[in-house]
């Protein structure tokens, strides 16, 4: 499912000095051409962009790999480039394809937001519900300073991986365990000891995990780093093969820091502040930050904000509400576009507004944070293409590790052996994958509403796996593009509402007040989007 990203092989550390701001029009048609629009080029990193144009073909044939071992590291590359849909980017670089489109849509939904809030003000006297708001803004502060805590309590990671370096290898995967485990475990039992609204809960839960991510990755990646050091430095020691030496070394300094030259805490900061997922020891940057760019992404987030705020107060809650007299079935109906649009704003709020601005701030050049979902014609081709860091996390730290596990011999007599020899790697990578991705759904939700529900979301996630395979069997249904590509739209607009309303049917059959929407907010935010 999570297929490793073939991508070129990142310049070197002689093709990185400071980028220049300004495009030059052979470099901007040099980067249309190539469908690479970075936000920023140098000669170098031109030349490097048009050598990866004439020798891979857009990555459509295999392209150079760093030297990499076996166990947790896929072909993952970052390199300079934009997000398709980022509007600002495009004005920036001269182009105004959308312009007219971006106009349109936002005019629409204005309009008929505008249409909806007098329609409210008509029936009760205000423009905009107002109980929403104060369980979102309730105990900000605590909200505020707990979530700075969380942030900083990863820095533990750096003096960690320096007491990994001289501890032995073979406790190392053991003693990291428990420190996630252990860190995972305070924080969630923080959360469930401040007794804080629906919105707190849904924020710090979703924040926690994204934080345990840039630790596992963190953690592993230099992990194996300190395994590769260990490595050469016996080869070296015992005059072994020098290619050998040479693809270590290559994988020990592959764009100018080497490690443990790496393990600092500025470094660390870095990419703690970086929209990115996987570990890396350098990324591709900027050479400055446009404030401008900057602004327009916070007016951004607070402007889908509102819109988001609007449509869960009128459209969402009020059928959530409802929901014990009318039924889960009406319930569902109603809630299919309302639920839809939830989606998408979430969406652009996450990947174009926070994202795009987290990575002007850091001058973080790759802004490749998902692909062309809305063409995805089935929940493995959308899981890799909705939301590229997860993808990514997934691929490097689960997905190839399982793959190049699966095939090692065992003994034969073994039911373990014989069920490895029967399932392809491929099936079994997708399959534990899906599994972890479906546990960490679940563990979620159930932290975000602190109610168990009989762990629906995972089965029926896990049920993807045997549909996701039989669609790929079946000749007639694998070659209908378009059909396959309604198929899954039909199914996700009409199951995230129908998941929604499974969750929060109990709380609301007990009480209809504002306060017990909590499960409603965290199973609608926490379904689709991890």
């Amino acid at each position: 499912m999570f297929a490793p990203q073939v991508a070129s092989q990142p310049p070197s550390s002689r093709d990185s000095p400071r980028l220049r701001p300004q495009h030059s029009r052979s470099e901007l048609e040099l980067s249309q051409a190539s469908g690479v629009l970075a936000p920023v080029f140098t000669p170098s990193l031109h030349r490097s962009l048009r050598k990866d144009h004439e020798d891979t073909h857009l990555c459509r044939e295999k392209s150079p790999e760093p030297a990499a071992t076996k166990e947790e590291h896929s072909p993952i590359f970052f390199r300079p480039r934009t997000s398709i849909l980022d509007y600002t980017e495009l004005m920036y670089q001269g182009s105004d394809r959308i312009r007219g489109l971006v106009t349109c849509f936002w005019t629409i939904v204005g309009a008929y937001l505008l249409s909806l809030l007098f329609s409210h003000y008509q029936q009760s006297g205000q423009f905009m519900a107002s109980g929403l708001a104060s369980v979102i803004f309730s105990r900000a502060a605590d909200l505020l300073f707990s979530d700075l805590a969380l942030v900083l309590s990863t820095a533990f990671v750096v003096p960690l991986v320096l007491w990994l370096r001289v501890v032995d290898p073979q406790y190392g995967a053991a003693v990291q365990a428990v420190a996630e485990i252990t860190w995972l475990a305070f924080w969630y039992g923080w959360q469930g000891s401040r007794g804080w609204p629906w919105a707190q809960r849904c924020f710090f839960a979703l924040h926690t995990v994204v934080n345990w991510m840039k630790v596992h990755s963190y953690l592993s990646t230099n992990r194996r780093l300190a395994r590769a050091l260990r490595t050469v430095n016996q080869l070296k020691k015992d005059r072994g093969d020098s290619r050998e030496i040479d693809k270590l070394e290559a994988e020990l300094c592959p764009y100018g820091t080497r490690f443990p030259n790496n393990v600092t805490l500025s470094n660390y900061a870095m990419f703690q502040l970086s929209p990115a997922l996987v570990y890396e020891m350098e990324y591709p940057r900027t050479a400055r930050i446009r404030w401008g760019y900057v602004a327009e992404k916070l007016a951004g987030t607070a402007g889908i904000f509102v819109v988001f705020y609007i449509v869960v107060a009128h459209l969402v809650i009020p059928h959530l509400e409802r929901m014990p007299d009318t039924g889960v079935g009406i319930a569902t109906l109603h809630l299919m576009g309302p639920m839809a649009t939830c989606w998408l704003l979430f969406f652009f709020i996450t990947f174009d507004s926070i994202a795009n601005g987290f990575a002007e701030l850091t001058r973080f050049a790759d802004r490749r944070f998902y692909d062309d979902w809305w063409n995805a014609r089935g929940l493995d081709e959308f899981s890799r293409k909705w939301n590229r860091p997860v993808h990514m996390f997934l691929a490097r730290h689960v997905y190839m590790p399982v793959r190049e596990a699966w095939p090692h011999p065992m003994p034969a007599s073994s039911v373990w052996a014989r069920l490895r020899r029967s399932v392809p790697p491929g099936v079994a990578a997708m399959a534990a994958t899906f599994f972890f991705s479906s546990v960490l759904h679940e563990l979620t939700i159930v932290v975000a509403c602190h109610r168990w529900n009989h762990a629906v979301f995972f089965f029926s996630q896990m049920m993807q796996i045997p549909l996701i395979i039989c669609s790929e069997k079946l000749p007639w249904f694998r070659n209908q593009q378009a059909l396959r590509n309604w198929a899954f739209w039909l199914a996700m607009v009409s199951f995230q509402p129908f998941l929604l309303c499974l969750y929060t049917y109990p709380a609301f059959a007990k009480s209809t007040s504002l306060s017990v929407v909590s499960s409603a907010m965290a199973a609608a935010v926490n379904a689709t989007n991890i």
